[in-house]
């Protein structure tokens, strides 16, 4: 993975520090480059959808990482299969929106993810991820729609260098709430360190009060900086 981020135009700076104890880590999900940039830093187990195993260059390396390759729709293959790598005491990176984004909003976070470490009060690690230009969001990484692989990579080769920046959070406490209390705490934390807003399941935009705090920062300075 840190092979591949040589020959990438894109620069990973980290801020904080993942937790050292057996976690699950919840993250927004934006590009096949997420997986690149946190297995570079931290070799964890991910989960991944099943057709990632047949990409090129990302295929072989997720598959070395010990990557969980699961099927859409088995959330029961799901729930052992976190369950078990916890169990060996490994922790386990989850993109709990189960789709990815633009990066300029947190969707839903699916709640039933994490079942597997309530039941083993395992801390859980969110983390934040966002790619920028010149300090503004980067529209080039994000991986969305029906756009395949190779097509992508070659467009990123092309593209001028690429900031990625990784958050580490404060840890939560599994046994804090259930798991939809846990999964929308873990969400709000990282939709306020991206100063983005949470998106509503049904595609409508819905700011938590975290989020519009930092919503009413951001116009507060944009209209210092343009009083007209």
């Amino acid at each position: 993975m840190r092979g591949l981020i040589a020959v990438l135009p894109v620069e990973v700076r980290y801020f904080g520090a993942a937790t050292g104890q057996r976690a699950l880590w919840l993250s927004n999900h934006i590009s096949w480059l997420d997986i690149v940039i946190l297995a570079a830093l931290y070799p964890q187990r991910f989960v991944s959808k099943s057709e990632v195993a047949d990409w090129p260059v990302i295929g072989p390396l997720a598959r070395a990482a010990g990557t969980l390759f699961i099927q859409r729709g088995n959330a029961a293959g799901l729930q052992q299969a976190l369950l078990a790598q916890l169990q060996q005491g490994h922790s386990v990176i989850v993109f709990a929106e189960g789709t990815t984004t633009c990066g300029d909003r947190v969707a839903p976070f699916h709640g039933r993810l994490l079942s597997a470490a309530q039941g083993k009060q395992t801390l859980l690690q969110p983390i934040a991820l966002g790619y920028y230009q010149h300090g503004h969001r980067d529209r080039l990484a994000p991986f969305v729609g029906d756009e395949q692989f190779h097509q992508h990579l070659w467009r990123l080769l092309g593209s001028a260098p690429i900031q990625a920046r990784v958050h580490f959070l404060t840890p939560i406490c599994s046994t804090s709430g259930n798991r939809q209390q846990l999964a929308s705490r873990a969400r709000e934390q990282i939709a306020q360190v991206l100063e983005v807003p949470l998106a509503a399941a049904a595609g409508r935009r819905k700011d938590s009060s975290a989020t519009k705090v930092s919503t009413a920062g951001i116009n507060a300075r944009k209209s210092l900086s343009n009083p007209a």
